[in-house]
Order: C-alpha cells, then sequence, then structure tokens
C-alpha cells in the first residue's frame, strides 16, 4: 500500500503581491505537487499588518488570518514559515523566532539576507532546520541553486549580471525611443516596473543587495555591501544613447563579481557599455540575467524574469518543495559552504578596463587639450575621440574612449576635468565591457 506524504503546513508572513501569487500556485497546483512530487501543502496561518484589508474569499481551506505577527512564526500548528514581508525589521525577528522554534524557513528578503544572512544561517544549521533563499536574487531564475549546487565541481572566477529588472527596463526605452531619463522613469512607475521612490533600484543599492549574496555563494568569502563600487544610471543622457550606437555597443546596469588571481574580490554595480555581441546586451525590457564564469566550464547565462509575483512566487514553491522533501535537515547549507574565508574587497586600483568618457560642455578653444593633458598626466591613455552631430553650442556633448585603465586613475583624472570650467553637466566614466 502506497505511504501517503504528511501534509507540510505553511505560515505566510506578508500577503502582498508575492504572497498572494505563492497561495494561488499551491492551490491550483496541489494535485500536482501531491501526485508527481509526492508533497503535500496546506497554507493554514496568514499574518499581515491590517489583516482585515487582506482576506480573501478565494483562499481556500480553514486559514487563520491573524495581525499578530509574532504568533505566525511560532505556531505549532505550522511546520514552515514563509517571510514576504521585505525590510531588516521585523522579518529579522520573526525569522529569527520561527528557526529558535524549530521550523524551517523561506525568505525572498535579500536586504535582510546582506545585512544578516550568516547569523540567519548559523541559527538554522544550529536548529538543525533549513532555510530557503532562492527567491530573494533575480526572482524566477534559479540562480542560487545553480551556484551551490550546480557548480560546486568548477572554481568560478566571475558572476555577473543584470539584478535589476527597473534598471533594464528604463535603458532600453531610454534606446528604443530617445527619450530622457525621468520621460521613461515616470512610465516605468505607471507601468508598476519602478516604486513611488525609486531610489532603491536606480542608484544600485538593490542590484547590490543580490550581488553580495551572489558574491558569498560563489567565492565563500564575508562580501558585505558597504565595500562594493556602486553608481546609478540617472546621470544617463539620449546623447550616450547615440554614442553607445556609433561604438556597437548599449548601457547596461550591470553587477559584477570577480575573482582577481591575487584572491580579492572586485565587487561593482555601475552602467557599463556592453557590446551588442554580448548575451547581457540580449536582455531587454524587464528582465534579469546572470552570466557564470567557471575556471574550467566557461560561461553559462540563466536569463528570465526577475521580479513580479508570480515568477518570485515559483522560486519560493521550489524552496517549500526542496525542505518538504529534505526533511528537517538539508544537506546543502543556504550560502552553499559551511565556513567562509574572510572578505579580501579589490581597491580601485585592481579594476582595470578600457573606459568611455562622456562630456557636455559649452564650446570652446582648449577643451580637447586640456582633457588630455589632465589624462595625460594621469597615465590614460586616449583610444579616440567621438563628437556625432548632436546638440549645440551651449550644450555640446562628446565622448573619448580610454585605453585599458584602472579604475583609480580614471577618477583622478574626472576629479580634476571636471573641475575645469566648460562642463554643463558634470563628466561621466563607463567602463568598455565585450
Amino acid at each position: 500500500m502506497k505511504k501517503t506524504a504528511p501534509v507540510v503546513r505553511l505560515g505566510l508572513l506578508g500577503f502582498g503581491t508575492v504572497g498572494q501569487s505563492l497561495v494561488r500556485l499551491v492551490q491550483s497546483g496541489e494535485e500536482r505537487l501531491r501526485d508527481r512530487l509526492g508533497v503535500r501543502l496546506a497554507v493554514t496561518a496568514i499574518g499581515n499588518r491590517g489583516i482585515e484589508r487582506k482576506k480573501a474569499a478565494w483562499v481556500s481551506g480553514p486559514v487563520r488570518w491573524t495581525d499578530d505577527l509574532d504568533s505566525v512564526a511560532v505556531d505549532p500548528e505550522v511546520d514552515l514559515v514563509v517571510e514576504l514581508m521585505g525590510g531588516i525589521d521585523p522579518a529579522r525577528g520573526l525569522i529569527t523566532k520561527a528557526l529558535q522554534a524549530g521550523k524551517s524557513v523561506v525568505t525572498a528578503n535579500k536586504l535582510l539576507l546582506s545585512a544578516h544572512g550568516f547569523e540567519l544561517s548559523e541559527l538554522s544549521a544550529s536548529k538543525k532546520v533549513g532555510l530557503g533563499i532562492e527567491a530573494a536574487v533575480a526572482g524566477g531564475i534559479p540562480i542560487l541553486r545553480a551556484i551551490r549546487e550546480s557548480f560546486v565541481g568548477d572554481r568560478l572566477v566571475a558572476v555577473e549580471g543584470i539584478l535589476n529588472g527597473t534598471c533594464n527596463f528604463i535603458l532600453t526605452e531610454m534606446e528604443r525611443t530617445g527619450r530622457p531619463y525621468a520621460d521613461v522613469l515616470a512610465e516605468a512607475q505607471k507601468l508598476g516596473y519602478a516604486e513611488a521612490d525609486p531610489a532603491s533600484d536606480v542608484e544600485g543599492a538593490d542590484a547590490g543587495y543580490k550581488l553580495v549574496l551572489l558574491a558569498r555563494m560563489a567565492f565563500g568569502q564575508k562580501a558585505e555591501f558597504p565595500s562594493l563600487f556602486r553608481e546609478g544610471i540617472t546621470r544617463l543622457l539620449p546623447c550616450d544613447f547615440v554614442y553607445a550606437k556609433l561604438l556597437q555597443r548599449t548601457p547596461r546596469q550591470l553587477a559584477s563579481a570577480r575573482l582577481l588571481p591575487n584572491g580579492r574580490l572586485a565587487l561593482s554595480v555601475r552602467t557599463h557599455m556592453v557590446s551588442l555581441s554580448s548575451m547581457l546586451a540580449k536582455v531587454t525590457g524587464p528582465f534579469n540575467a546572470v552570466q557564470v564564469r567557471g575556471e574550467k566550464g566557461g560561461d553559462f547565462v540563466f536569463a528570465g524574469r526577475g521580479a513580479g509575483g508570480d515568477p518570485t512566487a515559483v522560486a519560493v514553491l521550489s524552496d517549500i518543495v526542496e525542505l518538504a522533501r529534505s526533511g528537517p535537515r538539508p544537506l546543502v547549507p543556504p550560502l552553499g559552504f559551511p565556513k567562509f574565508e574572510p572578505f579580501s574587497p579589490a581597491g580601485p586600483e585592481e579594476f582595470s578596463a578600457p573606459f568611455y568618457l562622456r562630456f557636455v560642455v559649452r564650446d570652446k578653444a582648449g577643451i580637447i587639450a586640456g582633457i588630455s593633458q589632465v589624462l595625460a598626466r594621469n597615465q590614460a591613455n586616449i583610444e579616440a575621440v567621438f563628437q556625432a552631430p548632436y546638440g549645440e553650442r551651449d550644450a555640446l556633448p562628446f565622448v573619448i574612449t580610454l585605453e585599458t585603465v584602472s579604475q583609480a586613475q580614471v577618477a583622478r583624472a574626472l576629479e580634476e576635468i571636471a573641475a575645469l570650467d566648460f562642463h554643463v553637466v558634470p563628466p561621466v566614466a563607463f567602463p568598455l565591457t565585450d
């Protein structure tokens, strides 16, 4: 006689877009989960602030609705807690209480994990319960599981990609339409691709939190968010897309983690001028992509929807199913390594690349000569100068490309150049990436 799998009872903390998508997935896939995967799930408690306005008649079965979030975290009728609230507090305390109560936890909280992932991972190990984090990076793309398990036979040397759909939508729409940043941002907000306060996305913080998690799992170092180099996309102008096209490139916000030969990690979130031949240049709209480079296996690219209720809920459900199958003590640590090496961040002098420099100036004699002198003093060699028929004499954009040079040299040169008296807007520098 076939043995029936026990029911795994779920308690949700947060019933927003992702939480609602998760419950719909569990309910609609009940037979598939039970008959094909041998997993039986039941949502038994849902906690949310102001719960009365969140109650939904379509949620089936006996469910306890409550705004007492602590009671869900320690509920004896809950086997596995799913945290979908976001932010650090009260999520950190709630997850801690659930783990201490001997319950496995699944979370999509990138901010919390970047700040407190090590302590939560250690607590889950000490309590012999699971901590599922797949949905915290790149939504429905199973990149964390791949790094944690599929690439253990190789030594990874780089992980980089497009980790923020809001930025990618804005950049690809600016490229497609020629409109300025502010106009496209307003459209992204109207379509739901950008928050009312988009700062975390457009200034690179959101991608930075995700990059820290990727770096920890790829390289086994205690990478920390404050140490990464971060620049937003807010200074891009329509002319940058004109010049990018001339260079057979396109602007993309890339989150990059590279292991240098000396063992240091170079972490950055910034705009790159990406070659049109790159797989990452082909990722458009609100999509994500991650490129993993192994010492032996070479490059692998994972792409798909990086945000939204359904893709994120799929990743959450995958973690739930994995924990339901593995039992109370998963074999693989949530961050991939049982122990981590100290973080060894690379400095700006250790990151080198060809660079794109863009200037918008009040046209007058001697501008190129002045810039060239500053670049020469900083040992930065000019590769080419481009001035497209674009703009007016009182706000004339032009571009200088540099041969391979360090970030430190570019920063010193730009600081000196920015002090010259002909700029309409401050100059910018973007690496050229193949």
